[in-house]
């Protein structure tokens, strides 16, 4: 049936059918703010993921490779304290660290 011969038959039956002009706002309204909380939060989960993944990222690319000159550095650092050695040609001797201090604590103990 076409729209014009059902409205010829609900003329002729006596029904007559209305729609009612206004649109339900308050489910429409709820509908709208919950789907705006859901896309935000989206947005706000998806940043969150994101700057976690890219920091743990530069972290184990970047920090956690270790650096050679540095570890020359500490090795340098723990010859010089911890073995003799000869600073000049005057005679002046590096002695480690732990002798030094059992040295420095004799000399001054008096």
């Amino acid at each position: 049936m076409t729209n014009k011969t059902l409205d010829q038959h609900q003329q002729t039956s006596g029904q007559v059918s209305v729609e009612p002009d206004n649109l339900p706002l308050r489910p429409i309204a709820i509908a709208v703010v919950a789907l705006v909380f859901v896309v935000v939060g989206t947005i706000i989960g998806v940043n969150q993921l994101y700057w976690i993944s890219s920091s743990s990222l530069i972290q184990s690319t970047e920090l956690d490779v270790p650096n050679r000159l540095l570890q020359e550095l500490k090795a340098a650092d723990e010859e010089q304290l911890t073995q003799y050695g000869r600073l000049d040609e005057k005679g002046i001797y590096r002695l480690p660290i732990d002798e030094a201090m059992k040295l420095y604590v004799k000399q001054n103990a008096r």
